[in-house]
């Protein structure tokens, strides 16, 4: 047994709450992606976009993904199909809006020709919004391993073949993040193995692998704690006064990360930093800062540490 499959080593309830928590992760993820896959039917207009006026073309589009109507519909009746059986299970009725796209012949039936990319995420954020309260309902029964697997595969092999979709969102643990202390600590799984994921801070970046969590046996700890939000994408530029507001840090601190090398650039007047390069340095200051102010305690406590009298 090697030292890594050693650190991942996880028993048997700590794997199903990983399950759990990754097919939540998925779950919350497949409206957009459907969606967007369900946009690729047919291309936008391409060519220049100069703003110039230009003859139609005669030749109608093609379209960019002949295979996305099946594929959308393939991934959304998969969805529809555990809504069909956890309702029996729970004797619930699902949503009317996506019983209208339930069963033909006692096949599961895909999206209606003709619905928009906004359609199609309409009714997937209603099938998985219908699951996600059943969530923890689910995870007592049965059948709760297999539909967790499923679920998760079910989005993850649509985004590994529309690997160009958009930027997910991350979801969060309600949790503080070690280094910036904001409530966006969140879990990412990195491939099929369960025990493959990272916690990521969604505002500064901050991350630290599965294995140190697993090695410190803190994962049933996170798996407890484990809550799934959205975390806007950040800009990928802001302006030195958004900087400011952000970080909550002083003018001078930022002109002093700018003097020590900080890339900016200048445009409308405004002087714009890259969020991911001043974040890097801002999380390697606040860490040093952590230290500097643990050392200091630590000092503090040794000198005035009581002794006992003889």
């Amino acid at each position: 047994m090697t030292e890594l499959t050693t650190l991942t080593d996880v028993d048997e309830r700590t794997e199903l709450q990983l399950k759990a928590a990754r097919a939540r992760h998925r779950l919350t993820e497949a409206p957009a992606i459907i969606g967007w896959v369900r946009a690729q039917v047919t291309p936008g207009i391409g060519g220049v976009q100069d703003g110039m006026p230009r003859a139609a073309s005669k030749t109608a589009p093609l379209p960019l993904h002949a295979d996305a109507v099946d594929d959308s519909d393939l991934a959304f009746a998969r969805i529809l199909e555990w809504v069909s059986y956890w309702a029996g299970v729970y004797d619930e009725q699902p949503p009317a809006l996506i019983q209208t796209h339930w069963r033909v012949a006692g096949e599961a039936q895909g999206f209606r020709a003709g619905i928009t990319a906004e359609g199609a995420h309409h009714l997937t954020a209603a099938a998985t919004f219908w699951l996600l309260t059943r969530h923890d309902r689910i995870l007592m029964h049965e059948a709760a391993r297999t539909y967790f697997v499923d679920a998760a595969t079910i989005v993850q092999e649509l985004t590994a073949r529309y690997p160009t979709s958009p930027r997910r969102q991350r979801p969060v643990l309600d949790r503080a993040c070690p280094v910036c202390d904001r409530f966006t600590y969140g879990a990412d799984w990195q491939g099929d193995d369960v025990t493959d994921f990272e916690l990521r801070c969604s505002f500064c970046g901050h991350h630290q692998d599965a294995a140190d969590f697993i090695k410190a046996g803190r994962v049933r700890e996170l798996m407890h704690e484990l809550r799934e939000e959205h975390a806007d994408p950040k800009a990928e530029w802001w302006t030195k006064r958004q900087a400011i507001t952000e970080l909550e840090m002083g003018r001078s601190t930022l002109d002093r990360y700018i003097a020590e090398g900080l890339p900016t650039y200048t445009a409308g007047g405004a002087v714009h930093v890259r969020v991911e390069e001043l974040l890097e340095t801002w999380r390697a200051n606040r860490i040093r800062q952590k230290a500097s102010r643990d050392k200091r305690w630590e000092d503090y406590r040794d000198e005035h540490k009581p002794t006992r009298s003889a």
